[in-house]
């Protein structure tokens, strides 16, 4: 089979060379045996991600990109001209070759527009008990349990892919997926794994919470996303306790406000991330 026409798995990287590695020894087996490509774009990296992707899995095409920025270097992998089904991967997440096989297996069952998302499975062991308790009731929200939020890893068929051109200039790529379609279209493959390391302390946690309200903020701003309310309005599949529903709560309306202050100099947001777990992997 040529590699065009092989399911593709793109993972966009940004300093990452201290935990793309064991992304890589992971996956890299299914590259291997042509099951399916993998490209990693470095993007704006100024550490060794490059150097790391080049000389130890020959076989991973590795493109790397003076720009940074999540969604530009998605563009860039595409425009490559990638086969389908594609799998989109963080680089600071772990998945085994046998998950991708289980969601590429998933987006080929079908030819309506489908998004697959791994269980995400949170590693809290390096998290302090505030994070822990977010955790705790975010595992309980509609968010994680139904549209696959968490995971890190999110794949599309090709109708799915075909309903739009490029990813936008945004921050929530996987947020605009989910916003693209309804809950028919989204599904989340239980047998398949993914492995999120959570923050280490509560100044992190706000970090990555502030860059996701943020990114709900331009997407709100987005004419073609919504989001699906098929199978309920309830934002909590199960009942919080009072300690999960205060600090639940808490954070995210810090991180709200906090995102308010940047939205109008978005152009400028200087990219927030979660340092604490990739000290830890």
């Amino acid at each position: 089979m040529r590699e065009e026409a092989l399911p593709a798995v793109i993972i966009p990287a940004h300093n990452e060379a201290k935990t793309i590695r064991k992304l890589l020894q992971a996956i890299y087996p299914g590259v291997v045996l042509g099951n399916y490509t993998v490209s990693v774009v470095c993007n704006g990296c100024t550490d060794h991600t490059a150097a790391v992707v080049r000389d130890e899995f020959p076989q991973v095409r590795c493109l790397d990109i003076v720009r940074a920025g999540k969604t530009n270097a998605l563009n860039e992998a595409e425009a490559l001209g990638l086969g389908f089904p594609r799998i989109y991967v963080d680089a600071d997440v772990l998945i085994s070759e046998s998950s991708l096989q289980l969601l590429i297996e998933r987006c080929k069952g079908t030819k309506e527009p489908l998004v697959v998302a791994p269980r995400g499975t949170l590693d809290a062991a390096q998290s302090d008990f505030l994070v822990r308790t977010y955790y705790q009731a975010w595992k309980k929200t509609r968010f994680y349990t139904e549209f696959g939020y968490g995971s890190g890893v999110y794949g599309l068929n090709r109708a799915a892919r075909e309903t739009f051109t490029k990813f936008p200039d945004i921050i929530s790529d996987d947020g605009y997926i989910r916003a693209l379609f309804s809950y028919r279209n989204i599904a989340v493959c239980e047998q398949a794994r993914s492995r999120v390391s959570t923050p280490g302390n509560i100044w992190d946690l706000l970090k990555i919470k502030t860059r996701s309200k943020l990114g709900k903020l331009q997407l709100s701003r987005q004419r073609e996303c919504h989001t699906p309310k098929e199978r309920g309005t309830s934002a909590f599949t199960r009942k919080l306790s009072l300690s999960e529903l205060l600090v639940y709560y808490a954070i995210n309306a810090f991180a709200y406000f906090n995102a308010l202050r940047f939205q109008r100099r978005v152009s400028s947001y200087r990219w927030h991330r979660d340092e604490s777990s990739r000290q830890a992997s």
